[in-house]
């Protein structure tokens, strides 16, 4: 910047030199001081310059580019409850200075994941996502260009009631893999729904039981936990050892003990075994999900080494 503002024109830093400064300083310790510091500089900057004619560094700057880096430091503090405030001063100040695009708002969306627990948060991701759309729907040129959502987004705000408190997360978070679905057939190619999606629903059946649900909203959930499941295993996508650990899950919280409980894991067990993908976390919750003889008949044909390597060959 002293070169340049000595009238060294080859040195000119650009958005780019700035996104790739904050994008360096996330790896470091308290991040988002550098990161605020260097924003506010350009907000001055160019606050000090408003519609003159110079040829200035920081003239349209700070950009949407700049902004996302920032929003993403934020994300990487590990300061939630302050990353959520900035995050949405951050979407207030862009309206001055750039437009948020599809990248932004999955930045927002994913701080608010961070503290999805906390009363309205999921709803408010939804509202963001809802604003996306009707941006696509209703704008035109680069607002349209830059605010569809793609499946980045859609999977953040699954994740928001996955990990939310909300009674309804379960019907919320499938009705949002619908709408992604209904993108992906409209030709938002990148709204194809992949198996990350298929499985935040998954969790956000398998712990509807963790917030204010009551039997009605459980019955709920693990009806839409069968039929996702049932989704996945037609080949819509391929599942990971993550579906079927989530899937066991559905079961250790949502079925009560019985036989009936015991047929589901074990088949979902071996269906697993079959695609080679037994890893630790399914282990793990075939332990709360099975009854003690069921655990303890597939617990004994996995002291076989060679069966075991076999279960666990995909991962």
């Amino acid at each position: 910047e002293e070169r340049f503002e000595s009238g060294d024109h080859s040195v000119k830093p650009t958005s780019e030199t700035y996104t790739s400064l904050i994008k360096a300083f996330r790896w470091g310790k308290d991040s988002t001081r550098p990161a605020e510091d260097l924003v506010q500089s350009l907000i001055e900057k160019a606050d000090a310059e408003g519609s003159s004619k110079s040829t200035s560094n920081v003239k349209n700057l700070p950009d949407t580019p700049i902004y996302n880096a920032l929003l993403t430091c934020w994300a990487k503090s590990g300061n939630r409850h302050a990353a959520q405030i900035r995050a949405e001063e951050i979407l207030d100040e862009m309206t001055k200075f750039a437009k948020p695009n599809a990248r932004t708002y999955a930045a927002v969306i994913n701080i608010l994941s961070n503290i999805s627990r906390k009363r309205g948060v999921a709803k408010r991701s939804y509202e963001l996502l809802e604003l996306m759309e009707n941006l696509y729907e209703n704008g035109n040129g680069d607002v349209k260009k830059s605010s569809r959502p793609n499946v980045y987004v859609y999977t953040s705000v699954i994740n928001c009631y996955a990990r939310s408190l909300e009674s309804d997360k379960a019907v919320m978070a499938v009705s949002i893999l619908q709408r992604m679905e209904e993108e992906y057939r409209a030709g938002n190619s990148s709204a194809r729904p992949n198996i990350i999606a298929y499985n935040s629903v998954l969790n956000a059946c398998a712990f509807t039981c963790t917030g204010q649900a009551g039997h009605e909203s459980i019955e709920t959930a693990f009806k839409i936990a069968c039929l996702v499941f049932d989704e996945v295993r037609s080949g819509h996508v391929k599942p990971s050892h993550v579906t079927y650990g989530t899937f066991l899950s559905v079961c250790a919280n949502l079925m009560p003990e019985s036989e009936i409980r015991d047929s589901l894991v074990e088949a979902t067990f071996k269906r697993c075994a079959r695609d080679g993908l037994v890893s630790d976390m399914v282990w793990r919750n075939l332990k709360a999900a099975a009854s003690p003889e069921l655990r303890t008949d597939l617990l004994n044909q996995s002291n076989d080494n060679i069966l075991e390597a076999t279960w666990s060959r995909n991962l």
